[in-house]
Protein backbone atom coordinates (compact mmCIF):
# COMPACT_ATOMS: atom_id res chain seq x y z
CA UNK A 1 0.00 0.00 0.00
CA UNK A 2 2.77 2.06 1.09
CA UNK A 3 4.48 1.43 -1.99
CA UNK A 4 1.39 2.27 -4.13
CA UNK A 5 0.84 5.77 -2.57
CA UNK A 6 4.86 6.66 -3.09
CA UNK A 7 4.17 5.48 -6.67
CA UNK A 8 1.04 7.70 -7.03
CA UNK A 9 2.74 10.91 -5.39
CA UNK A 10 5.69 10.57 -7.66
CA UNK A 11 2.87 10.54 -10.51
CA UNK A 12 1.45 13.56 -9.11
CA UNK A 13 4.74 15.40 -8.38
CA UNK A 14 5.51 14.45 -12.23
CA UNK A 15 2.96 15.99 -13.61
CA UNK A 16 3.03 19.32 -12.12
CA UNK A 17 6.28 19.71 -12.73
CA UNK A 18 5.44 18.86 -16.70
CA UNK A 19 2.47 21.72 -15.75
CA UNK A 20 4.97 24.27 -14.02
CA UNK A 21 7.33 23.78 -17.13
CA UNK A 22 7.47 26.96 -19.25
CA UNK A 23 5.72 27.25 -22.70
CA UNK A 24 8.45 28.72 -25.24
CA UNK A 25 7.01 30.61 -28.01
CA UNK A 26 5.99 28.78 -31.26
CA UNK A 27 8.65 28.63 -34.48
CA UNK A 28 6.75 31.31 -36.32
CA UNK A 29 7.39 33.63 -33.44
CA UNK A 30 11.17 32.96 -32.82
CA UNK A 31 12.04 33.55 -36.51
CA UNK A 32 10.29 36.77 -36.27
CA UNK A 33 12.52 37.94 -33.16
CA UNK A 34 16.03 36.91 -34.54
CA UNK A 35 15.93 38.95 -37.83
CA UNK A 36 17.47 41.87 -39.47
CA UNK A 37 15.67 44.01 -41.64
CA UNK A 38 15.50 47.14 -43.76
CA UNK A 39 12.74 49.45 -44.04
CA UNK A 40 11.37 52.18 -46.45
CA UNK A 41 8.36 54.36 -45.34
CA UNK A 42 6.57 57.60 -45.24
CA UNK A 43 5.62 59.38 -42.40
CA UNK A 44 2.80 62.64 -41.96
CA UNK A 45 4.67 65.04 -39.71
CA UNK A 46 2.70 67.86 -37.26
CA UNK A 47 4.45 69.96 -35.08
CA UNK A 48 3.92 72.99 -33.04
CA UNK A 49 6.16 75.15 -30.97
CA UNK A 50 5.13 77.86 -28.35
CA UNK A 51 6.67 81.04 -27.37
CA UNK A 52 5.50 84.33 -25.26
CA UNK A 53 6.73 87.86 -26.65
CA UNK A 54 7.53 90.40 -24.41
CA UNK A 55 3.91 91.56 -24.00
CA UNK A 56 3.05 87.94 -22.56
CA UNK A 57 1.07 87.05 -25.56
CA UNK A 58 1.45 83.55 -27.10
CA UNK A 59 3.00 82.83 -30.07
CA UNK A 60 2.69 79.32 -32.24
CA UNK A 61 4.72 77.79 -34.89
CA UNK A 62 3.38 74.67 -36.71
CA UNK A 63 5.39 72.46 -39.10
CA UNK A 64 3.62 70.24 -41.39
CA UNK A 65 4.78 67.90 -44.02
CA UNK A 66 5.64 63.99 -45.21
CA UNK A 67 8.88 62.57 -44.09
CA UNK A 68 10.26 59.76 -46.21
CA UNK A 69 12.12 57.00 -43.72
CA UNK A 70 14.86 54.79 -44.55
CA UNK A 71 15.67 52.19 -41.43
CA UNK A 72 17.48 49.47 -39.99
CA UNK A 73 15.99 47.04 -37.17
CA UNK A 74 17.93 44.36 -35.51
CA UNK A 75 16.11 41.82 -33.10
CA UNK A 76 17.18 38.76 -31.19
CA UNK A 77 15.95 36.17 -28.62
CA UNK A 78 18.40 34.62 -26.74
CA UNK A 79 19.72 32.35 -23.72
CA UNK A 80 21.85 34.75 -21.14
CA UNK A 81 23.29 33.39 -18.24
CA UNK A 82 20.66 30.37 -18.46
CA UNK A 83 18.11 32.55 -18.77
CA UNK A 84 15.80 31.84 -21.78
CA UNK A 85 14.26 34.25 -24.43
CA UNK A 86 15.77 37.52 -23.29
CA UNK A 87 14.56 39.89 -26.42
CA UNK A 88 16.71 42.75 -27.54
CA UNK A 89 15.62 45.21 -30.11
CA UNK A 90 17.39 47.90 -31.49
CA UNK A 91 16.00 50.40 -34.56
CA UNK A 92 17.53 53.04 -36.44
CA UNK A 93 16.01 55.39 -38.16
CA UNK A 94 16.28 58.98 -40.65
CA UNK A 95 13.99 60.69 -42.45
CA UNK A 96 13.97 63.94 -44.97
CA UNK A 97 11.22 66.09 -45.73
CA UNK A 98 10.28 69.66 -46.72
CA UNK A 99 7.77 70.87 -44.44
CA UNK A 100 5.35 73.80 -44.28
CA UNK A 101 6.50 76.07 -42.03
CA UNK A 102 4.36 78.82 -40.79
CA UNK A 103 4.69 81.00 -37.46
CA UNK A 104 6.47 84.36 -36.89
CA UNK A 105 9.40 85.71 -38.26
CA UNK A 106 10.80 88.21 -35.93
CA UNK A 107 12.47 87.59 -32.13
CA UNK A 108 9.77 86.75 -30.01
CA UNK A 109 11.25 89.37 -27.04
CA UNK A 110 9.92 92.40 -29.56
CA UNK A 111 7.03 93.42 -29.82
CA UNK A 112 5.97 93.36 -32.90
CA UNK A 113 6.26 89.66 -34.83
CA UNK A 114 5.79 89.29 -38.99
CA UNK A 115 3.96 86.63 -39.82
CA UNK A 116 5.23 83.94 -42.16
CA UNK A 117 4.44 80.63 -44.46
CA UNK A 118 7.48 79.25 -46.15
CA UNK A 119 9.11 75.75 -47.18
CA UNK A 120 11.67 74.99 -44.92
CA UNK A 121 14.13 71.72 -45.33
CA UNK A 122 14.12 69.20 -42.19
CA UNK A 123 16.33 66.10 -41.53
CA UNK A 124 16.08 64.06 -38.53
CA UNK A 125 17.58 60.85 -36.62
CA UNK A 126 15.98 58.45 -33.88
CA UNK A 127 17.42 55.12 -32.54
CA UNK A 128 15.48 53.11 -29.72
CA UNK A 129 17.12 50.34 -28.00
CA UNK A 130 14.57 47.39 -26.01
CA UNK A 131 15.47 44.98 -23.59
CA UNK A 132 12.95 42.54 -22.24
CA UNK A 133 11.91 38.70 -21.23
CA UNK A 134 9.22 37.07 -23.10
CA UNK A 135 6.48 34.59 -21.96
CA UNK A 136 4.77 32.51 -23.99
CA UNK A 137 1.19 31.45 -23.58
CA UNK A 138 -1.01 28.79 -24.84
CA UNK A 139 0.06 24.99 -25.05
CA UNK A 140 1.36 25.67 -28.46
CA UNK A 141 2.99 28.72 -27.65
CA UNK A 142 1.00 30.41 -30.56
CA UNK A 143 1.16 34.05 -27.87
CA UNK A 144 3.07 35.40 -26.63
CA UNK A 145 3.84 38.44 -24.26
CA UNK A 146 7.30 40.75 -24.50
CA UNK A 147 7.48 43.24 -21.46
CA UNK A 148 10.40 45.81 -21.92
CA UNK A 149 12.30 48.58 -21.08
CA UNK A 150 13.80 51.22 -23.84
CA UNK A 151 16.30 54.02 -24.31
CA UNK A 152 15.99 56.54 -27.27
CA UNK A 153 17.21 59.38 -28.88
CA UNK A 154 16.07 61.40 -31.05
CA UNK A 155 17.42 64.63 -32.96
CA UNK A 156 15.93 66.97 -35.80
CA UNK A 157 17.23 70.09 -37.97
CA UNK A 158 15.11 72.48 -39.24
CA UNK A 159 16.65 75.23 -42.00
CA UNK A 160 14.18 77.90 -42.95
CA UNK A 161 15.41 81.72 -44.38
CA UNK A 162 12.50 82.72 -42.17
CA UNK A 163 14.03 82.93 -39.36
CA UNK A 164 17.65 83.44 -40.50
CA UNK A 165 19.61 80.51 -38.91
CA UNK A 166 18.32 76.84 -38.46
CA UNK A 167 17.10 75.17 -35.80
CA UNK A 168 18.34 71.84 -33.81
CA UNK A 169 16.92 70.18 -31.43
CA UNK A 170 17.74 66.70 -29.14
CA UNK A 171 16.71 64.58 -27.19
CA UNK A 172 17.14 61.68 -24.74
CA UNK A 173 14.08 59.63 -23.26
CA UNK A 174 13.20 56.30 -21.42
CA UNK A 175 10.39 53.97 -21.86
CA UNK A 176 8.24 51.30 -20.56
CA UNK A 177 6.21 48.74 -22.14
CA UNK A 178 5.01 45.77 -23.94
CA UNK A 179 5.10 43.54 -27.24
CA UNK A 180 2.29 41.23 -27.95
CA UNK A 181 2.72 38.67 -30.70
CA UNK A 182 0.12 36.24 -32.15
CA UNK A 183 1.06 33.10 -34.21
CA UNK A 184 -1.30 32.82 -37.26
CA UNK A 185 -2.01 30.60 -40.27
CA UNK A 186 0.41 30.94 -43.81
CA UNK A 187 3.62 32.19 -41.61
CA UNK A 188 2.17 35.18 -40.47
CA UNK A 189 2.83 36.95 -37.48
CA UNK A 190 0.68 39.44 -36.12
CA UNK A 191 2.52 41.71 -33.38
CA UNK A 192 1.73 45.32 -31.70
CA UNK A 193 3.31 46.98 -28.74
CA UNK A 194 2.98 50.19 -26.70
CA UNK A 195 5.30 52.30 -24.86
CA UNK A 196 5.01 55.62 -22.44
CA UNK A 197 8.07 57.14 -21.45
CA UNK A 198 9.28 61.33 -21.11
CA UNK A 199 12.35 62.56 -22.40
CA UNK A 200 15.18 62.95 -19.70
CA UNK A 201 16.57 65.99 -21.16
CA UNK A 202 15.85 68.23 -24.63
CA UNK A 203 18.13 71.13 -26.36
CA UNK A 204 16.80 73.25 -28.50
CA UNK A 205 19.23 75.54 -30.65
CA UNK A 206 17.85 78.48 -32.47
CA UNK A 207 20.18 81.51 -31.71
CA UNK A 208 20.18 80.30 -27.57
CA UNK A 209 19.40 77.23 -26.07
CA UNK A 210 17.02 75.79 -23.60
CA UNK A 211 15.86 72.57 -21.50
CA UNK A 212 12.53 70.88 -21.65
CA UNK A 213 10.82 67.91 -20.64
CA UNK A 214 8.88 65.93 -22.47
CA UNK A 215 6.01 62.79 -21.63
CA UNK A 216 6.13 60.09 -25.21
CA UNK A 217 3.65 57.47 -26.25
CA UNK A 218 4.65 55.46 -29.25
CA UNK A 219 2.15 52.36 -30.68
CA UNK A 220 2.80 49.94 -33.30
CA UNK A 221 1.20 47.28 -35.29
CA UNK A 222 2.61 45.23 -37.48
CA UNK A 223 1.67 41.96 -39.52
CA UNK A 224 5.53 39.92 -40.45
CA UNK A 225 5.29 37.50 -43.27
CA UNK A 226 8.14 34.82 -43.65
CA UNK A 227 7.73 34.35 -47.53
CA UNK A 228 11.02 31.66 -47.93
CA UNK A 229 13.09 30.11 -45.17
CA UNK A 230 15.60 33.06 -43.77
CA UNK A 231 13.33 36.01 -45.65
CA UNK A 232 10.29 38.35 -44.30
CA UNK A 233 8.54 41.01 -45.52
CA UNK A 234 6.68 43.08 -43.08
CA UNK A 235 4.17 46.00 -43.05
CA UNK A 236 3.88 48.52 -40.03
CA UNK A 237 1.91 51.13 -38.64
CA UNK A 238 3.56 53.52 -36.60
CA UNK A 239 2.09 56.10 -34.09
CA UNK A 240 4.34 58.37 -31.54
CA UNK A 241 3.58 61.17 -29.88
CA UNK A 242 5.22 63.93 -27.92
CA UNK A 243 3.37 66.09 -25.39
CA UNK A 244 5.75 69.34 -23.95
CA UNK A 245 3.27 70.82 -20.42
CA UNK A 246 5.74 73.85 -20.45
CA UNK A 247 4.41 77.10 -20.19
CA UNK A 248 5.67 79.67 -23.15
CA UNK A 249 8.66 81.12 -22.89
CA UNK A 250 9.67 84.68 -23.51
CA UNK A 251 12.34 84.65 -26.37
CA UNK A 252 12.74 80.69 -26.77
CA UNK A 253 10.06 78.77 -28.59
CA UNK A 254 9.86 75.22 -27.37
CA UNK A 255 8.09 72.60 -28.87
CA UNK A 256 4.11 72.15 -27.65
CA UNK A 257 3.52 69.04 -29.26
CA UNK A 258 4.93 66.44 -31.68
CA UNK A 259 2.95 63.60 -33.35
CA UNK A 260 3.46 61.21 -36.31
CA UNK A 261 1.71 58.28 -38.12
CA UNK A 262 4.49 56.52 -40.06
CA UNK A 263 3.69 53.58 -42.46
CA UNK A 264 6.76 51.23 -43.25
CA UNK A 265 7.51 48.25 -45.18
CA UNK A 266 10.42 46.13 -44.34
CA UNK A 267 12.33 42.97 -45.91
CA UNK A 268 14.96 41.13 -43.66
CA UNK A 269 16.42 38.00 -43.28
CA UNK A 270 17.05 35.58 -40.20
CA UNK A 271 20.03 35.77 -37.97
CA UNK A 272 21.31 32.75 -36.01
CA UNK A 273 21.89 32.65 -32.54
CA UNK A 274 24.72 30.68 -30.47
Amino acid sequence: MRGKARMLGALAGACLAAGAAPVRADEAIDHVNNQESLSVGIAPLHATEAALNSSGASLLDTSAGTRFLLGYEAARARTILGVPDLYTDFDLSVGVATLQYTGNANDPTAGANEQFNQSATYVEEELRLRLGKTFAFLRSGTFALTPFLGVSQKAWLRDTTAHGSATFYDHVGMEIGALVQASLPMQLVLGADAAIGRTLGTVIFDGAGTQSYAKATTFSLRLDHRTFPDWHQRVELRQSTLRYAQPGVTGYFEPQRSSSLSILFSVGGEVSVL
